[in-house]
């Protein structure tokens, strides 16, 4: 995938990221600028607002920079091919919030092609094909898919512990990634292999911002969050399992 960016392109990405961040969780955004970087084809996030339209991941804007009906435009030009589906409205407060499945990529026809292949609404798909179509690993996509529920597996980060093989930043490294790592030493090659090309390219998006700390903030954040719990059962990183409780 193409890993070229320029100046006013990650700028563009870096502030759409920001002015995201009260309509969709930080870990959302970050896959979205991997996908604006170059290396992931496409990107899930769970975004949620208002009904009039007021970003409410953690709380309701006041006077919000970017509105639901201003995300169109802003993915326009930010040269994503886009869908966001709603998925779930419930009431709270006296308020009424919707939850929208957003799909993002850059990859020339992914998401067309996804939503051609594996239908129009969220609970029509497999978790195999959410795998695939984010660019999970084989390795990580056939462990969560095939493996007994109820069956206790070592994490990625023990494999990595057993091994003497590994460099001291291989935790981090596997800990960044958008998915569950297969706790094996092929996962562990996978994760580490991914990781350091998300570490890379998050730092050039930042670089060439004109030394942002953006991205590698939100990546920060993500490693924290995994390596302290550190539960390989407990995330699969789908944004709409986890906000919306689908699974």
């Amino acid at each position: 995938m193409n890993t070229e960016i320029n100046p006013i392109q990650a700028r563009r990405l870096l502030t759409l990221g920001r002015d995201l961040a009260t309509a969709v969780p930080s870990g959302d955004i970050l896959d979205m600028l991997a996908v604006g970087a170059g290396i992931k084809p496409m990107a899930e996030m769970a975004a949620c607002y208002t009904a009039d339209g007021a970003p409410a991941w953690d709380a309701v804007e006041p006077d919000p920079d970017l509105t639901r009906e201003g995300v169109a435009d802003r993915l326009d030009e930010a040269g994503f091919q886009w869908q966001m589906t709603p998925v779930e409205t419930v009431r709270e407060d006296g308020r009424q919030f919707t939850w929208y499945e957003l799909l993002v990529g850059a990859d020339g026809h992914s998401v067309p092609e996804f939503v051609e292949r594996t239908g129009q609404h969220p609970a029509e798909r497999t978790q195999r094909e959410y795998g695939q179509g984010l660019g999970y690993p084989d390795t990580a996509v056939r462990w969560f898919v095939e493996r007994e529920p109820d069956t206790d597996s070592d994490s990625v980060f023990d494999v990595i512990a057993a091994s003497g093989g590994y460099s001291d930043n291989a935790p981090m490294l596997a800990a960044s990634v958008s998915y569950v790592p297969a706790p094996t030493e092929a996962g562990a090659r996978d994760a580490l292999a991914d990781g350091r090309e998300l570490t890379d390219a998050l730092g050039r998006l930042d670089h060439v911002a004109e030394r942002s700390a953006y991205a590698e903030t939100l990546l920060g954040e993500r490693i924290r969050e995994t390596l302290t719990s550190n539960d390989a059962t407990d995330a699969w990183r789908d944004p709409l399992h986890r906000a919306i409780g689908r699974g």
